[in-house]
């Protein structure tokens, strides 16, 4: 595929930490957008009796920096001028980005005023000025309300889905008077003109913002799909919304063909697979220290069988290891020990590494990923954060391996210690870097797009995703950028969130989806969780659209993860396995390679799996 992906690991002294909080409970839906300015929306110049309410309440709309109705908002609402009256004088906007209260009047005819407040957005306060008359003088007739004269799409546009399910964002458009005034209680008509899925409802009406909504499920043939919202005599009707329906993954349940059971005296750790052979770590304490590669042979069976195992040095653990694009050399990242680093080994014999070259790095190196970048050849590496006499901060780590035998250091980046970076995913020049509850960074590393290299990286963004009640904090830990062949699209990033665990029994954590077509601002957009489970390292299977996850306890699960992404995606898994049973299975990675899924477990070894 051309792309560089990795899978990480979690680190000892932060696992501790974790496995001493209590496990996750659903996660909650993902942030809503950032509210940056407010304006009237309703209510202002009306005239009224002294001491009656106004017949229109007042109303705001509170919108982020592109436009977008931010919901969840308190606002404010106080009477400044004339004496009268607001009620409520808090209120929340709705989920279109509306507040309202009430106004009544103070006794004296005349102007009075009251406000609605956020702190710290622009056009705060919002001033309603208001007209008291008093018996004698009757009060002129209400402003009339304002004429439609345009509809517009508001949203739902351009999604995918598989045929016959629904949509996951509602279609939604837009009714506005002259310079923009959104319009109530204008019904709208909705049909279906091609492809033969159903809409529901047939009509609806526009609420004060303007907006109309309906629900749009996809006929049962893949291909263009179309419905439309019609209001007669207004321009722009009637809005055309184009869906794409499309054949949703399939395949049997995953199951174990071979393998298994082989590591029993140490705890295996990550997993690669290049040839006809399989290269894995080791972790922590079992019987046996974590301090070994170990090389496997596939047969034509493509079922693993151990050649050798070689020993590092001074480490506890070999967390992190990967094969470059041409096969020739392997890299594998080693902490807990003074002989913590990278190692980098010669392929010439793959069923024999041999040591070509290394670099000690103080704290150990967490992760390291591997990347081909303007003809030369790189090593991310993740630094854990130093212990007594180390250097607390962690870092990115980014050396030249063009050379294997000589890694050079070319970049050095602080990370933030809110545990500090733990993974590294690497394609078209773009560098996502997870970094615990620091949240995910972006970097440009020779894509262009913001004249980065990886000798001088240049940030693009951060996002940091929800915890929802996942023990601690939102927890980043690995990511896959999701180039879909079928669409087109780069659209999604998958990030895994690593909550509290206990090596061998019990994990939290959920996938959090990322839309990232806009690499400058990106934004959570679903999620999946596995009910008493947490998830690890990934792998996609991109031509069928299916990404496979380790689970811990909750051993591989394969999800469908086609067409557009939005809330909630339990309904999108195809199927899971545990390799090793109920009371044998912690798995930490898996990869497709040879027509198989590969799984590594920390318990029971490593596996052969299929899903066809």
């Amino acid at each position: 595929m051309g792309s560089t992906m990795n899978r990480a690991a979690v680190w000892t002294t932060c696992l501790a930490l974790l496995a001493a909080c209590s496990d996750g409970g659903d996660i909650t839906p993902p942030p809503p957008p950032q509210a940056t300015q407010m304006a009237a929306s309703a209510g202002d110049g009306q005239t009224a009796q002294v001491g009656t309410s106004l017949p229109l309440e007042l109303a705001v709309l509170v919108t982020d920096q592109d436009g977008t109705p931010v919901e969840g908002v308190s606002v404010s609402w106080t009477v400044i001028e004339g004496g009268g009256s607001v009620s409520p004088t808090s209120s929340t906007t709705n989920a279109f980005g509306v507040a309202s209260a009430g106004f009544t009047l103070g006794a004296a005819a005349g102007q009075q005023r009251a406000q609605a407040e956020v702190s710290g957005l622009a056009g705060s306060p919002v001033v309603f000025t208001a007209t008291a008359t008093d018996d004698d003088i009757p009060p002129p007739p209400p402003p009339p309300p304002p004429v439609p004269t345009e509809i517009i799409s508001s949203s739902g546009d351009q999604q995918v889905a598989p045929a016959g399910s629904v949509l996951p964002l509602q279609l939604s458009v837009l009714v506005t008077a002259d310079r923009g005034v959104p319009v109530a209680n204008v019904s709208v008509s909705w049909s279906v003109i091609e492809g033969g899925g159903t809409i529901s409802p047939a009509s609806s009406t526009t609420n004060s913002s303007g907006v109309a909504s309906a629900t749009f499920t996809l006929g049962p043939a893949a291909g263009p799909q179309r419905a439309q919202a019609e209001v007669s005599n207004l321009a722009g009707s009637p809005v055309i919304f184009t869906a794409t329906a499309t054949v949703a993954p399939t395949g049997s349940e995953l199951r174990v063909l071979g393998g298994g059971n082989n590591v029993p005296e140490r705890f295996s750790s990550d997993l690669w697979v290049h040839g006809t052979y399989a290269y894995t770590g080791t972790y922590g304490f079992r019987s046996e220290p974590g301090n070994q590669l170990k090389v496997w042979a596939l047969g034509a069976s493509g079922a693993p069988t151990l050649v050798t195992s070689i020993r590092i040095p001074d480490i506890g653990t070999v967390s992190d290891l990967q094969v470059n694009e041409s096969g020739e050399i392997l890299v594998l990242s080693a902490e807990i020990g003074d002989g913590g680093g990278i190692y980098l080994y010669s392929l010439a014999d793959p069923a024999h590494p041999s040591l070509v070259g290394s670099e000690l790095v103080s704290a150990g190196v967490h992760t390291v990923t591997l990347a081909s970048i303007s003809g030369r050849s790189y090593a991310f590496a993740a630094r854990n954060p130093g212990l007594g006499n180390q250097d607390p901060i962690p870092s990115w780590l980014i050396y030249d391996i063009t050379d294997p035998a000589i890694p050079t250091l070319v970049h050095r980046e602080p990370i933030p210690p809110d545990y500090g970076i733990h993974d590294t995913f690497v394609r078209d020049g773009i560098a996502f870097v997870f970094a615990w509850n620091t949240g995910v960074i972006i970097y440009d590393v020779g894509n262009g797009i913001r004249g980065g290299s990886p000798a001088a990286p240049v940030e693009i963004s951060r996002l940091v995703t929800s915890q929802g009640n996942v023990c601690c904090g939102p927890s980043v830990h690995n990511g896959w950028w999701f180039h879909n062949p079928v669409s087109g699209e780069s659209r999604y990033l998958f990030i895994g969130q690593e909550g509290a665990n206990v090596t061998g029994s019990e994990s939290s954590g959920d996938i959090h989806v990322v839309d990232v077509s806009d690499l400058s601002s990106p934004r959570e957009v679903a999620f999946f969780r596995l009910n008493g489970a947490g998830t690890h390292n990934f792998w996609m299977d991109e031509q069928k659209q299916v990404l496979y996850a380790a689970y811990y306890n909750g051993g591989v699960v394969a999800l469908d993860v086609s067409g557009t992404l939005s809330g909630n995606l339990a309904d999108r898994l195809i199927s899971r396995v545990r390799p090793g049973g109920s009371r044998n299975t912690f798995t930490w990675g898996v990869q497709l390679a040879n027509g198989y899924l590969y799984a590594i477990d920390m318990l029971s070894g490593l596996w052969q799996l299929t899903s066809e």
